[in-house]
């Protein structure tokens, strides 16, 4: 790793982006949604039940670190949303089902057992989590959502027609959110947990 890159990561402050990225997501609602967010347990749920961030406040970390990424990419690829705050709700959004599907086990440190969401697929459910809370959520930001596994998720949560329509409507939000959430995960979440 360069010493940019190190000195970058050491430096990086996740509360001050999360309260940005909440007002880019939400602008005067912020802390109302935020109080809701919070209600679900979006702030103390793990990223992962033993991969990335598995750990309590894992997802919010994670939201933040494919927000930033799906922002920079959204300015680089020039990707269309439908709204400046796409990215932001997208980004910050797109695994809300992990407030639902990981319970804590208790015992000796952190552990998390998973429990299986209502709906079929978690970016399905994240969606309707996201409805259930009272945030409108435009088409594009929807699939980016639903899709964002990318051909990852064929099979495991939607069928490849599924994907391959989601595709020809939706791709440069899919892509950008799919290449966001795997560049967090692997890249940035690798780096900064060491």
């Amino acid at each position: 790793m360069s010493e940019d890159r190190q000195k970058y990561i050491e430096n990086y402050d996740i509360n001050r982006d999360k309260d940005n990225f909440f007002n880019g997501a939400f602008g005067d609602s912020n802390g109302m949604y935020e109080i809701a967010l919070g209600g679900i347990g979006y702030f103390d749920a793990p990223a992962s039940k033993g991969h990335h961030l598995a750990e309590r406040g894992g997802l919010m970390k994670h939201s933040v670190y494919v927000t930033r990424r799906l922002v920079a990419l959204t300015n680089s690829f020039n990707v269309l949303w439908p709204r400046r705050e796409s990215p932001y709700l997208v980004g910050m959004l797109h695994d809300l089902v992990k407030c639902r599907c990981y319970r804590a086990v208790e015992g000796a440190g952190p552990s998390w057992e998973y429990v299986q969401p209502e709906y079929h697929g978690h970016g399905a459910c994240s969606v309707a989590i996201a409805a259930e809370l009272g945030i409108q959520l435009m088409r594009e930001e929807i699939a980016a959502i639903m899709f964002h596994m990318g051909p990852w998720g064929v099979d495991k949560e939607y069928s490849e027609g599924e994907f391959r329509a989601a595709m020809r409507v939706f791709s440069p939000f899919i892509i950008a959110t799919h290449t966001a959430d795997w560049y967090a995960a692997e890249v940035d979440e690798s780096e900064v947990q060491g």
